[in-house]
């Protein structure tokens, strides 16, 4: 669902974008694969390729206080026609309570399903990237419900279809261990786990000198935008294959209004990608790791997905559209989060 949107102040977990309050001292550790679900397993076979369009990544949202997390389909089943009684029933007759949150009979689950594309013999892949934590749960042996969307209430009755949120319940007591309000939770569905058992670092930036920024020509749309922009900090991190290289740039305030981020190549220090992180009215620059204390962390880099290079993200906070995360290689692909953002 392409509607403009906005998380609610339930919908925190814009994932990396506002996954702030976690302890990464702890993400150092292995990746710990919890099959702790019903008769479920994470398969661990052969890592077979991902391509480009079917790397689908959603997000899981507590619903209130309750022991549900829901998993919101939203991005890919459309829910605005009103008369098309096939994706949701009758709302008003379900009544202003009951219709807030409710699961499907087989036949609006076989809908959906279908126009997912998804099989009851696929599973539900949720990690945790802060804590390393892997869970799945077969699709057979979950709920499909329709979840009342955090920017809806009671005086908002009758609802409306395109109020609704639709896609998976699982038990919150199979996600014990996980990031406060599943902020730091990436949801697959699909065949095959496609998560990596290396994991991501939280990027421990160091202030480094100007000079040590590589030279690049930047984009003439770039420079267009950082006109009378003033250089701020440069900021260095370096891993095992990549070197990171941050550069803010301020405004006539001294406020950070821009970043322009380079990955380059440990070993050839050929840049490999470069992007520009700015100020806008959906988006604004995320504070660095640990700026704001030991346990608030945003950039992540590291090997996400098996069959694909390192990635980094965080970037950026966002109150309209949802984040992406960049793949570190030629492509310049990025893959975007369906976190059913409703501004």
């Amino acid at each position: 669902m392409k509607i403009t949107r906005l998380l609610s102040a339930s919908l925190l977990i814009l994932l990396f974008a506002c996954n702030k309050k976690e302890n990464l001292k702890s993400a150092q550790s292995g990746l710990a694969e919890n099959t702790q679900v019903e008769t479920d397993s994470i398969p661990k076979g052969e890592e077979a390729g991902l391509k480009k369009e079917n790397i689908n990544l959603f997000t899981l949202t507590p619903k209130d206080s309750s022991d549900v997390a829901f998993v919101s389909l939203s991005d890919i089943y459309p829910v605005n026609d009103e008369k098309d009684t096939l994706v949701l029933p009758n709302i008003e007759k379900l009544g202003k309570y009951d219709a807030q949150y409710f699961t499907f009979d087989k036949n609006y689950r076989k809908r959906f399903l279908s126009k997912t594309n998804i099989s009851e013999t696929d599973s539900v892949f949720i990690f945790d990237y802060a804590k390393r934590k892997l869970v799945s749960f077969v699709v057979k042996n979950l709920k499909t419900a329709a979840m009342l969307n955090g920017y809806s209430s009671e005086g908002d009755w009758p609802y409306h279809n395109y109020d609704f949120m639709i896609g998976f319940e699982i038990n919150k007591k199979y996600l014990n261990g996980f990031s406060d309000y599943f902020r730091a939770a990436f949801v697959y569905v699909g065949k095959e786990n496609p998560f990596s058992k290396e994991g991501l670092k939280p990027m421990d930036w160091k202030k480094v000198s100007s000079k040590e920024y590589p030279s690049k020509p930047m984009k003439s749309e770039d420079r267009a935008l950082l006109k009378n922009k003033l250089t701020g900090n440069t900021y260095a991190f370096k891993t095992a294959d990549y070197q990171y290289f941050l550069q803010d740039y301020l405004d006539t305030n001294k406020t950070i209004f821009c970043r322009r981020l380079l990955v380059a190549d440990a070993k050839t220090k050929a840049i490999i990608i470069e992007k520009l992180y700015s100020q806008s009215e959906g988006t604004s620059p995320a504070p660095l790791n640990y700026e704001e204390g030991d346990n608030e962390v945003n950039q992540w880099a590291g090997k996400l997905f098996k069959n694909k290079p390192a990635v980094v993200f965080g970037f950026e906070y966002y109150s309209f559209g949802c984040p992406e995360i960049s793949i570190i290689d030629k492509s310049n692909e990025e893959i975007f989060i369906q976190c059913d953002n409703r501004h």
